[in-house]
């Protein structure tokens, strides 16, 4: 007999291609939700029904957002949602992390247990249909300058004493109306300063 598609359940519009007699249609909607298809024979006055359920997922596209780095051991994440349920996940990384208030925030704070480098997945699942990406997040310690003490000199040159902590520190300048050379180099926590014009000078050891 002839066989005839029909949508029995659903909330948008259905079309069949070619064309609703074909058993192998193709059937396309307008609205992602869970429908039933109804097949139906009739051959002689004598017919029968049989239905499938499909269900259209939306596919996610998941943006993870930037990462980048900080100076502590908090991170404000910042994924853009799409469809489905995110999750954050850590792909590597040789602490632990926990994220705020969860893991299915798209902008949840991650915190870490130690300082180092991260990769962290964002992953969106619709049903059956997924996808995630991915950022990298540095959690560096924050460096404690002490610059050492300052004092008074009778000539042109000052031995400085910075006390280095993490990172590369660096002498500069901030104060005083002459020139300063930093012998052997700007790097050097105990540096020799000389300036060339007597003053009251502030030199500042940034790291």
């Amino acid at each position: 007999g002839t066989g005839t598609w029909t949508k029995t359940g659903g909330s948008g519009n259905a079309v069949f291609s070619p064309n609703v007699n074909s058993p192998n249609a193709t059937v396309t909607v307008d609205a992602y939700d869970a429908y039933q298809f109804t097949w139906t024979e009739v051959s002689n006055g004598c017919l029968d029904s049989d239905a499938v359920n499909v269900n259209f997922y939306e596919q996610p596209v998941a943006n993870a957002g930037s990462g980048g780095n900080e100076c502590d051991l908090n991170f404000s994440l910042s994924a853009t949602p799409s469809a489905g349920t995110g999750t954050w996940t850590k792909q590597s990384g040789s602490g632990n992390l926990s994220f705020a208030p969860n893991a299915n925030d798209p902008n949840a704070i991650v915190t870490s247990d130690t300082y180092g480098t991260f990769t962290l997945r964002w992953t969106e699942v619709n049903g059956t249909c997924s996808d995630f990406d991915d950022v990298t997040v540095n959690f560096n310690e924050q460096p404690v300058a002490n610059a050492g003490l300052g004092g008074d000199e009778c000539d042109l040159n000052f031995s400085l004493s910075a006390v280095p902590s993490l990172g590369t520190g660096t002498w500069t300048k901030t104060g005083g109306s002459g020139n300063a050379v930093f012998s052997p180099n700007v790097n050097s926590p105990n540096a020799t300063v000389t300036v060339d014009a007597y003053d009251a000078y502030q030199f500042t050891w940034t790291e």
